[in-house]
């Protein structure tokens, strides 16, 4: 007996490590494909994006951080779960209107880091890259563009290195994991990607769909890939299969679908020996994110109960690829950084102190003229690169370095040679209100809330900002004029550096809302206060509004700018269409422009040349369009002109041939008439803006036309997507003063595009106006 007792206790201790050791982990990655719905608007090039989503504290960014929610989910060590927020940026947000951030292409990043970074320090959270693929284009030629998915990486190769290089100078992010925008991927990609960052996780084995409608997106294929929860090397070849490729690629899954079957099926994996590593993901703006992540928490402790000997580990992507690659190695590539001056041109070389992932150092050039780019660099020993292309000195306003080795641990170097943007916004120090009865509008504006004041005869309210440098040089100031529905009729400025005072009146018609308003370019020192005092001053009762002044050394002496694009939208065939372009010199020396004309001639160029822009001027051109076919029109204009580093400027055209229509929109002046009280509304389609009114009997839209040719018309009208508009809107067709007819529509049903009215037949000459009043209640017949 005494020989037995002695003898189980040993075989049991044979076999426990036996045991442990056979069982496999699960790796949990959390996180969200990244950016801002709001405004986002793949119909409009030019889109003006909402920061709400993180500004207002009931909103999710703001929800996912809270203590108590975050600390609820644990894993199987007790850490409380971590996200990985692969962040949108570039292409739409590029070519945003905003101006309530410092730069509009990295807008989620920025706003992300402002408003939530406390959150993502405490949580161990992980902030990268999320990329989708749009490019400007009419995939079916019919005149009507889009923001499509591009069919190939190719053509967005530029457009992603250039938003690689402004998230690093800009928010010194730079990717060391990756997620594609729709699980977008091709061979051309991938192989970018290994030259760039060693993590992906966008493998969506085992789907594959196709889009040929416009807008195109949501274009992929991952029926060949890996269905296993482990990360693979991508062949260089094909994409989806395991091969040669530096980088690695991982399953991914929506968020909802880890129910607890799901979850079950991971961890049996792992009980029979095998490492699982998950990354599941869904998207910060839906309305259900946070409860998605309730259900990964409840699923993976399910799991975990039915088999408890599986433990499972909530990490970010990196950290998870360095649990699975077993390394030990966390410390940080060490870069130096040498110039090299020839003259008037400045190179750069990098040495570091270990093997790392990219081939050669990713390093990031900024000019004066806010241009971001990536220099190519060679090797020049086996740890040391140089890049192959130089800058003008004068020209260079910041550069940044990334590398990261081979186990993912990543660095960054930095280097100025112009100081930051100087910004005072209505909750810093520097800021003063001098009179009048001021209230804050939150939410929106720089720093999230602007303010505005009553302006009238008896009362012209006045702000006062002060902004003190720390280099001396030469700055230019700008304000930011929040837009209004009354703006005031004036704004009258003092502008005082030190000792010197300037004072300009600016008509209101100059103070657009929501842009920059150029002030004055001057020399600047540090401890010599600059100071901008203004006042509304108004007739009528109007509205002052203060935000935020910026003080940047980015000064350019000569810089042509235009539309990068000029949409002309839907075109009479036979009739003669003007559209205007706006050329502007935002440079501090007056830009001659020798001349503008159009590639192919069906663009007819009004006024005579030279003409000189002066300084922070701009010059209107009118320009003719003469469509003669129902088809997509497309010309470019060419510009030329003195200024030495942007001399051509070529804007593409494009629009669309029609039969005869008539398009009245809300800002225009001619056509558009109300009564009783009306505001802007957030939304809009057509155009840059919509209204809205309560529903009463006295208010009312009136939308006048008057008909050059006669024939049978559809009426259509556009409301901006919406659910809560009026059930039963009334509109009545007059012709002169003759009631035609009238229709009852729920403007909710259609909502966002043209909804057809009535179909009526007019006569040469007619004169039609449709006005909408709501009738829900009483009945009106």
């Amino acid at each position: 007996m005494r020989l037995f007792l002695v003898i189980i206790p040993s075989l049991f201790l044979l076999i426990l490590p036996s045991l442990l050791f056979s069982q496999g982990t699960v790796l949990v990655v959390v996180g969200s494909d990244t950016g801002i719905w709001d405004g986002l608007n793949v119909n409009r090039y030019h889109c003006t994006i909402s920061p709400m989503l993180y500004t207002d504290p009931t909103r999710n960014a703001a929800r996912v951080m809270d203590s108590t929610f975050r600390s609820a989910m644990r894993d199987s060590y007790g850490t409380p779960m971590k996200l990985t927020w692969w962040m949108m940026a570039g292409n739409m947000f590029r070519h945003s209107m905003n101006t309530d951030v410092p730069t509009p292409s990295t807008m989620p990043v920025y706003l992300m880091n402002r408003y939530e970074g406390e959150g993502l320090t405490r949580w161990g959270d992980e902030l990268t890259f999320h990329y989708h693929d749009w490019y400007w284009s009419d995939e079916n030629g019919d005149g009507i563009w889009y923001w499509n998915q591009a069919p190939s990486f190719t053509m967005v190769a530029h457009e992603f290195d250039q938003t690689l290089a402004e998230m690093l100078i800009e928010e010194d992010l730079f990717p060391v994991s990756f997620r594609s925008g729709w699980h977008a991927m091709d061979n051309a990609w991938q192989n970018r990607l290994n030259e760039v960052l060693p993590f992906s996780m966008h493998n969506d084995y085992p789907a594959i769909r196709s889009d040929f409608e416009e807008p195109i997106d949501n274009v992929y294929d991952w029926s060949r890939a890996p269905s296993a929860y482990a990360p693979y090397h991508p062949s260089t070849t094909d994409y989806q299969v395991p091969g040669d490729g530096p980088g690695w690629n991982l399953r991914s899954r929506y968020m909802s679908v880890a129910d607890s079957a799901f979850m079950a099926a991971i961890f049996a994996k792992a009980a029979a020996g095998s490492d699982q590593m998950i990354c599941l993901w869904a998207h910060l703006p839906e309305s259900d994110f946070l409860d998605n992540l309730q259900k990964v928490n409840r699923s993976a402790h399910a799991a975990a109960a039915k088999y408890p000997q599986v433990m499972f580990r909530y990490c970010t992507a990196v950290e998870a690829m360095q649990r699975w690659l077993r390394s030990s190695d966390t410390t940080t590539p060490v870069i130096a950084l040498s110039e090299h001056i020839e003259g008037d041109s400045l190179s750069w070389i990098v040495e570091v102190d270990e093997p790392i992932f990219q081939p050669v150092p990713i390093l990031a050039v900024k000019d004066r003229y806010e241009m971001h780019r990536l220099l190519p660099m060679q090797q020049i020993t086996p740890r040391t690169w140089q890049t192959t292309l130089s800058i003008h000195r004068d020209d260079v306003a910041a550069m940044a370095v990334a590398v990261t080795d081979t186990c993912g641990n990543h660095a960054t170097l930095h280097r100025r040679y112009l100081p930051h943007d100087v910004f005072v916004d209505n909750a810093d120090p520097g800021y003063q209100e001098v009179g009048g009865a001021w209230s804050t509008v939150p939410l929106r504006g720089w720093g999230a809330s602007y303010r505005n004041a009553p302006s009238s005869t008896l009362e012209s309210p006045s702000v006062r900002w002060t902004a003190n440098v720390g280099s001396s040089g030469l700055y230019s100031a700008f304000l930011r004029f929040p837009a209004t529905d009354t703006p005031v009729d004036s704004v009258h400025l003092t502008i005082s550096n030190g000792l010197v005072i300037l004072d300009t009146l600016l008509p209101g018609a100059f103070v657009e809302g929501d842009r920059w308003t150029y002030l004055t370019t001057t020399s600047l020192d540090p401890g010599i206060p600059f100071a901008v005092h203004a006042t509304g001053r108004s007739a009528t009762a109007k509205t002052f509004t203060a935000d935020v002044l910026k003080l940047t050394p980015l000064v350019k002496l000569q810089w042509l700018t235009a539309p990068d694009l000029l949409n002309a939208g839907d075109l009479i065939i036979g009739l003669s269409h003007s559209r205007s372009v706006l050329f502007r010199n935002l440079g501090v020396a007056p830009v001659t422009v020798h001349s503008v004309q159009s590639t192919s001639g069906r663009i007819s160029v009004q006024g005579g040349f030279p003409r000189t822009i002066p300084s922070m001027g701009n010059l209107d051109i009118e320009v003719i369009i003469t469509p003669d076919a129902m088809e997509g029109f497309m010309d470019t204009i060419i510009a030329t002109s003195d200024d030495p580093r942007n001399s051509t400027i070529r804007i593409p055209v494009t629009g669309r041939g029609r039969e005869y229509f008539i398009v009245v929109d809300d800002s225009d002046s001619t056509g558009y008439r109300e009564t009783g009280t009306w505001a802007f509304s957030n939304a809009s389609v057509y155009g840059m803006t919509s209204r809205y009114a309560a529903p009463s009997a006295a208010n009312s839209a009136m939308f006048s036309a008057w008909l050059a040719r006669a024939g049978h018309y559809d009426i259509s009208e556009i409301v901006p997507k919406t659910v809560n508009a009026s059930a039963r809107a009334r509109y009545l067709l007059q012709v002169g003063n003759e009631r035609r007819d009238s229709v009852f529509v729920d403007q909710n049903a259609g909502s966002g595009g043209w909804v057809h009215l009535m179909k009526a037949e007019f006569l040469e000459d007619d004169s039609v106006c449709v006005t909408i009043t709501d009738a829900m209640s009483p009945v009106i017949s």
